[in-house]
Formats: C-alpha cells, sequence, structure tokens
C-alpha cells in the first residue's frame, strides 16, 4: 500500500496516533501465540503499523484498516473480516470507552471470536468498564506492562503504563492476569 497523504497529515497532529513500537508487537504475538489464529483483523493500523509489517514476516492472514485512512474504514461501522478470530490492535485512547464497547458487542454478534487491545492501565479504574469486563471475566485476560511504554513519535511525556485487554485468547487460559 503507498503513502496516504491524509493518513500522514492526521498522523502529524492527532493526539490519537500513537505508533506502537516492535518490541510491543514482539511480545503480545508471543504470549497470545499469534500463529495459531487463521484470521486477524488489525482494525487501527495502516502500512507502517509494526502489527502488519511483523504479520507480513510471518505471513499472517489479515485484513488492516485505519481510522485516520480516507476510504471510510471507520471502527465503529467497518465490518471485521469473515471468520475473524483475532482483532488485535493499540486503538485511539481517547475513544476507548466507544472502542471496548463495540468490541464486546462483535464478540456478541459472534463477528470476532478473541480481542487484544493495547490500553492505558486507568483503563481499569471506572465503574462502567468494570461493570462490562465483569460481565466477560470468564474469558478477559489483562496482561500489565511493568515499565511504561516509550510510544514511537512521541516526547516522553506521553509515555504511559498500558496494558492488553484480551478476550478468550487460548494462550492466556491459564494465567488471567499477567505482568509483562
Amino acid at each position: 500500500m503507498g503513502t496516504n497523504l491524509f493518513y500522514e497529515a492526521e498522523k502529524i497532529v492527532s493526539r490519537d496516533h500513537v505508533a506502537t513500537p516492535r518490541f510491543v508487537v514482539e511480545n503480545i504475538y508471543s504470549l497470545i501465540d499469534i500463529q495459531a489464529f487463521k484470521s486477524l483483523w488489525f482494525p487501527f493500523n495502516h502500512y507502517d503499523s509494526q502489527f502488519k509489517l511483523m504479520a507480513d514476516e510471518l505471513k499472517l492472514m489479515y485484513r488492516a484498516t485505519h481510522i485516520f485512512d480516507d476510504l471510510g474504514n471507520d471502527f465503529f461501522t467497518t465490518e471485521p473480516p469473515k471468520h475473524c478470530d483475532l482483532m488485535i490492535s493499540n486503538p485511539p485512547f481517547s475513544e476507548q470507552n466507544r472502542i471496548i464497547e463495540r468490541s464486546f458487542e462483535l464478540i456478541r454478534e459472534n463477528k470476532i471470536q478473541s480481542f487484544a487491545l493495547l490500553l492505558p492501565l486507568a483503563t481499569l479504574e471506572t465503574e462502567k468498564r468494570a461493570n462490562l469486563f465483569q460481565q466477560f471475566e470468564d474469558k478477559l485476560a489483562i496482561l500489565i506492562f511493568k515499565k511504561r511504554i516509550k510510544f514511537l513519535g512521541h516526547t516522553s511525556s506521553f509515555n504511559r503504563g498500558c496494558c492488553w485487554i484480551c478476550y478468550n485468547i487460548p494462550a492466556l487460559k491459564e494465567r488471567p492476569i499477567q505482568w509483562v
């Protein structure tokens, strides 16, 4: 895929465009056994995403869309690929409530089988989100980073304590809470 001028411009000005470092992607791919999944969806990833680049290296089957592209790939209206067994990404933090709700909606509608979302650790703090997570706690896993992530292209003031919120990931069944 070639360079998208809209995406490149948005990348500069949007606080929600936060590039994930490769070590974070390598870590989650290993922890969840990414190669066990047959159909992946990266709903917040463009051509320069480490999620995509590493998936290409591993020859994984995926569909990548991006909220910042000019192709109409809005996460809230875009349908996942058919038979999607894993949705994984680092979504825009400012939309985390809507993204979490939509992710569980996609699970309930059987449009995706599992997900892994990289979100701020503070995601675990609100009663509304806690109540939602509690409804799905039987297959929920939380992977908490021991150190703050230094996101690519941002100053140290943007470093965040983060966690992976994961649902229905077989490799995490035995250890639903982990420090990574």
